[in-house]
């Protein structure tokens, strides 16, 4: 391979692997008072809801699977927010995206969360670009945020909705 041939697959490998790292980090995209489809989701004992059935609470819709590191770390942050503010109207729609189920039950075994798990509805598709993936969506259901990546300044969103 001639060295200017290799020179240009490494610089195409470092523009397409930037483009990748700028997209999956960012710190987050402001898409303020857009609707989000009324989605529906399976709990764990099969029941099914809809999102618009929890309008007139601040909803976060998080987006994750159990292989996802970030999206592990940011579950602790959850459960600590949830219990903070859930007499306030705050509710977690945690919905788990692995093709496993077994997966998503040996996580469940190991960790304990008091928000809702849930799985996808099989004729749903969902506005996902990678993991994890949160909409905190206001009262009225309109999306307050939409955070790609840990959702580590949850605790602030929730002081300016529900101050708490």
């Amino acid at each position: 391979m001639s060295s200017f041939k290799k020179n240009l697959k490494y610089a195409l490998f470092g523009l397409i692997f930037g483009a990748f790292l700028y997209f999956a980090l960012k710190p987050s995209n402001q898409i303020s008072g857009v609707d989000i489809k009324d989605h529906t989701f399976i709990t764990q004992d099969g029941k099914v809801l809809k999102l618009s059935d929890f309008r007139g609470k601040v909803v976060l819709l998080n987006f994750w699977a159990t292989w996802c590191p970030p999206c592990r770390e940011e579950m602790p942050i959850f459960e600590r927010e949830y219990r903070r503010c859930k007499d306030r109207g705050f509710e977690i729609l945690a919905v788990n995206l692995d093709s496993s189920e077994e997966a998503l039950q040996s996580y469940l075994r190991e960790n304990k969360h008091s928000f809702l798990i849930l799985r996808p509805h099989a004729q749903d598709q969902y506005p996902v670009s990678g993991f994890p993936t949160s909409y905190l969506l206001d009262k009225d259901g309109k999306v307050f945020k939409l955070k790609l990546g840990i959702y580590k300044e949850l605790g602030k969103d929730l002081k300016a909705l529900l101050d708490c």
